[in-house]
């Protein structure tokens, strides 16, 4: 009887233990599943850290963006009203320079205003209807403008000597010798286009085109000299390619650019500057230029 019942204990404790070895591998299952998930919820927590960083990062950089964008807008209101300033500025001096300088709308020079005396007006227009190929006279300002092609070779300032040019010249010095014109002083001002200089002779003397104009206003003024105008009466201005009366854009406005203006201007509107031999203004102008002074009576004759 106690055997029946140790064989019983033995058989149920089998039976037991064959029912327990089918849990422990779906338990040793579980817990693989449940460690492959707690590594996912790792990496998954990790991945989640990580974009928060960068989330912060991101804000930081559009934060430091959004400064910069507002500094960079600030500036450019800062410089758009600058320049609005700079503008109204450069507006009033022009105008000033326009005033001031005699700088007309179209570039052209303006020195003296006032009206010439009436037959010197009158010879001048009747020089300038006689030479219309050559000069343009402009009663308005006492202006009498030279077509600087004929004067002068393209680049050079060797005066032309020309039949046609000498003769027109003595016409023009009779009128500058007129009684009624004695008093008037005559100004030389050189103008040219924009094309450099090219030819090697002229700028081993001058530089550039405001060198070579002031050059020719020269090379007229002396030439007037030796034609009987005192030079006491005679001065020069160079104002180069700055002060066109046609478009540089074309060879036809480059030809009316290249010129030489001799302006009439009353004696007494011509003052000393601050003492400086040889310098003097346009009175109320902003207008310099050079004028020869007669030698002294006991100086020595200059060597040549």
């Amino acid at each position: 009887m106690k055997g029946m019942w140790a064989l019983g204990v033995v058989s149920v404790a089998v039976m037991a233990l064959g029912s327990g070895c089918v849990s422990l591998d779906k338990h040793q299952a579980l817990e693989r599943s449940h460690r492959l998930l707690q590594e996912k919820l790792a990496e998954t927590q990790d991945d989640l850290q990580n974009a928060e960083l960068q989330l912060q990062q991101k804000d930081t950089q559009i934060a430091a963006l959004n400064d910069q964008l507002a500094t960079k807008n600030a500036m450019i209101s800062s410089l758009q009203a600058e320049t609005e300033s700079l503008r109204d500025g450069l507006a009033r001096a022009q105008a000033i320079l326009e005033k001031q300088a005699g700088r007309g709308a179209a570039g052209t020079t303006i020195i003296n205003a006032s009206p010439l005396p009436p037959d010197v007006n009158a010879a001048l227009k009747e020089f300038a209807a006689a030479n219309p190929d050559m000069i343009v006279y402009d009663e308005k300002t006492g202006a009498v403008r030279w077509k600087a092609d004929l004067l002068f070779p393209l680049g050079s300032d060797s005066l032309s000597e020309s039949d046609q040019i000498m003769q027109a010249l003595d016409q023009f010095v009779q009128i500058l010798s007129m009684p009624n014109a004695a008093n008037l002083d005559v100004i030389v001002v050189g103008h040219t286009c924009t094309t450099p200089i090219r030819r090697a002779e002229t700028l081993a003397r001058f530089k550039d085109n405001w060198y070579l104009s002031a050059g020719r206003a020269i090379v007229v003024m002396q030439m007037l000299a030796s034609k009987g105008i005192e030079m006491t009466r005679l001065g020069v201005m160079g104002y180069g390619e700055y002060r066109p009366i046609a478009d540089n854009g074309s060879e036809a406005g480059k030809a009316k650019n290249r010129r030489v203006e001799v302006y009439l201007v009353p004696r007494n509107a011509v003052q000393s500057v601050s003492g400086q031999a040889g310098l003097y203004e346009i009175e109320d102008s902003n207008l310099m230029f050079a004028k020869s002074a007669p030698p002294a009576a006991d100086a020595p004759a200059a060597a040549n």
